[in-house]
């Protein structure tokens, strides 16, 4: 967890002089496109890094074709959208009404290659059991930015896309410097056959993503139609907080997931619902301090996070930050169903909760504004979740709710060494 919080410590300068030096409607622009570089981002990850590190698994001995197969698709993917971004980089710009976007996606394929191959190194260090290595690139990589924000701002105001090249320049940098100096992985030729295997995994995950990132995003995207670019600055900071809170969720999935995988392969399901108690009472313990504080104290971060402009979206945070609380089981049954081999049920359920948070917002937009959507993300996330409870149940032999509750006061009362009422 060291390492990702490293790299986000790192967003968060970036963040730090985006919210603090542009104006709302550059920040606006900034938030959109990092958005739709995510979801991109997450589909790419789903598609081919998912299966990837189950086969690697499963399939030790086939990890120089294995590894040749994902590289070979992962240029493919990045080529065909950089492609695209930059063709319809001005209707994308004109239809959100924020034309200071379309320098920025003509440079999609920097942000694609850069970060997205960093990332997927990352999770290769994590299949390989290399937390250590990890850590340390991390930590390049956060000295890496803060030197370039340190040059760029002793220049004068620096433009999003001077940022945009620092930010990859690093990334292609540290990619290069572990590439040549690591002896961890294999390298082969890719073969038909493995492209057909992780396609065929990863579709379902792909699918997965995208409709989780949707799901994150919608919200988003909604209040830049149908609203105007403060209430999109707004809401993007009060995301950005809850993405800082919600950093377990992120950084301890990538080291659960194999765990989970190597369960899966066993079709252990007493292992695995010990495996998803343990999961989920580690991640909500560790967002649970984050939750407390932007309660207490919203205004007070978004006065060191920004500025009193920005005040208004105090509530925003809050209402997302009890959200928050439900998010360690949603995370926990996704991997589950992905580890257990059953992806596509874990896209529909995701799909479900796109249409329930769409709908959601359509309906709570228009009357409250963005604290509408605020309410609606809130309301169908809990919901979503909840729900995802019953449903998994006709898929895994997952604990009933309650059990599950007993199983995570069974696991702390061990550990604890405490006595049982």
């Amino acid at each position: 967890m060291g390492g990702q919080s490293l790299f986000l410590l790192t967003n968060m300068l970036s963040f730090l002089i985006v919210v603090k030096i542009f104006t709302p409607e550059e920040f606006a622009a900034w938030g959109f496109y990092l958005s739709l570089m995510a979801l991109l981002d997450g589909i790419r990850q789903g598609l081919i890094q998912n299966g990837l590190t189950r086969f690697l698994i499963q399939y030790p001995d086939q990890e120089k074709s294995l590894m040749g197969s994902a590289l070979a698709l992962h240029l493919i993917f990045i080529g065909i959208l950089s492609l695209l971004l930059f063709v319809f980089a001005a209707p994308i710009s004109t239809f959100w009404n924020l034309p200071e976007m379309e320098a920025l996606f003509r440079y999609s394929w920097l942000t694609l290659l850069a970060s997205g191959s960093l990332q997927t190194f990352y999770s290769l260090l994590f299949a390989k059991g290399k937390s250590r290595v990890y850590f340390i690139f991390n930590l390049a990589y956060l000295v890496g930015i803060g030197m370039v924000l340190l040059v760029l701002l002793s220049l004068g105001k620096p433009g999003l896309l001077e940022l945009l090249w620092g930010q990859n320049a690093i990334s292609l940098l540290l990619l290069a410097i572990g590439l040549r100096l690591s002896n961890w992985f294999q390298w082969g030729l890719p073969t038909l056959p493995w492209m057909r295997k992780l396609l065929a995994f990863g579709k379902h995950v792909a699918g997965t993503n995208a409709f989780s990132l949707l799901f994150q995003k919608a919200d988003l995207w909604m209040i830049g139609f149908l609203l105007d670019a403060k209430s999109v600055a707004l809401f993007l900071l009060a995301t950005k907080i809850i993405q800082y809170i919600d950093l377990p969720l992120t950084s301890l999935s990538q080291m659960l997931y194999p765990r989970f995988a190597a369960t899966g392969r066993s079709q252990n399901t007493n292992e695995l619902n010990l495996e998803m108690a343990r999961g989920i009472l580690l991640l909500f313990v560790l967002i649970l301090p984050g939750v407390l504080l932007v309660l207490i104290f919203s205004e007070t971060l978004i006065l060191i996070l920004s500025t009193e402009e920005y005040l208004e979206a105090a509530p925003l945070i809050i209402l997302l930050g009890l959200a928050s609380l439900a998010k360690p089981w949603g995370r926990v049954f996704g991997m589950a169903l992905d580890a257990m081999g059953k992806p596509q049920i874990n896209m529909h359920m995701l799909a479900f909760s796109l249409v329930v948070n769409v709908a959601a917002n359509a309906l709570f937009i228009p009357i409250y504004g963005v604290g509408g959507a605020a309410f609606a993300t809130s309301l169908s996330t809990v919901l979503t979740i909840g729900l995802g409870q019953v449903k998994i149940r006709k898929y895994l032999e997952i604990l009933p709710f309650d059990q599950q509750l007993a199983l995570i006061k069974s696991i702390i009362t061990k550990n604890l060494n405490l006595k049982t009422p």
